[in-house]
């Protein structure tokens, strides 16, 4: 599952952020973003937890919201998904 992921600093990379997130979760894959303010990215975090309970994953989020990884203040946004 995808997570949104802000409060990021310029010289964070991907891999430090992969990193930083291996005491709380498994991440499949990290797209920083770059684009607009360079000074404060966010990326995409693909989180390990396809075969985990949707509230599980409501309930890690606000664990990481507003926690310091990798030096960042991060905040977590699970983006709403809607069907068509």
């Amino acid at each position: 599952m995808k997570v949104l992921v802000r409060g990021l600093r310029a010289e964070v990379d991907a891999c430090a952020l992969r990193a930083a997130l291996a005491a709380y979760v498994r991440v499949k894959d990290i797209e920083l973003i770059r684009e607009g303010d360079h000074a404060h990215p966010w990326a995409w975090v693909d989180l390990d937890l396809d075969d985990v309970d949707p509230m599980s994953v409501w309930k890690l989020v606000a664990k990481l919201d507003h926690r310091y990884i990798a030096g960042c203040h991060t905040r977590w946004h699970v983006p709403a998904y809607r069907t068509r």
